[in-house]
């Protein structure tokens, strides 16, 4: 695994999420908190544009979750794409509004080599925080059923 520096509070790791093992992997929520995949984790959902933002946004809301960690959930989103004045100002703190957490990747570095596909959220099955699976979803109904069932 490769050390990134430059993460608020934390190391990153950037790891493949095709096969690797993900334990490990730390970033910052929007309240500044670590967030961190561990053993216990089971999904992650991870958006890296507005739209998969969007369709995890309806879905959370829609099944009303709160506390991801009870669920062995962990939600990262990719905002290095968005210019830092935006995420400070207007992003970030509409963001710690939610009821639950959303850990951030400010730089690009701990998800750079994770798959992903435009217009979708991408989901990590994990066992013991190594890949089993990864699944794509851009449709709201589809993923609330799928999380529903991976509870």
């Amino acid at each position: 695994m490769k050390i990134l520096l430059g993460l608020l509070l934390g190391i990153g790791f950037s790891v493949s999420a095709q096969t690797g093992q993900l334990n490990g992997v730390k970033t910052v929520d929007q309240w500044g908190k670590t967030a961190e995949i561990n053993q216990e984790t089971k999904i992650v959902l991870f958006s890296h544009d507005m739209n998969g933002s969007d369709v995890v946004k309806a879905v959370f809301k829609s099944l009303d979750v709160k506390d991801l960690p009870a669920n062995h959930w962990l939600y990262i989103a990719d905002i290095s794409g968005m210019p830092s004045l935006i995420s400070k100002l207007f992003a970030i703190p509409e963001m710690k509004k939610y009821p639950y957490a959303v850990a951030l990747d400010k730089t690009g570095d701990v998800t750079k080599d994770w798959q992903r596909k435009e217009n979708s959220v991408t989901v990590l099955m994990l066992k013991n925080a190594e890949v089993q699976s990864i699944k794509y979803f851009s449709d709201e109904k589809v993923l609330g059923d799928f999380l529903n069932k991976n509870k």
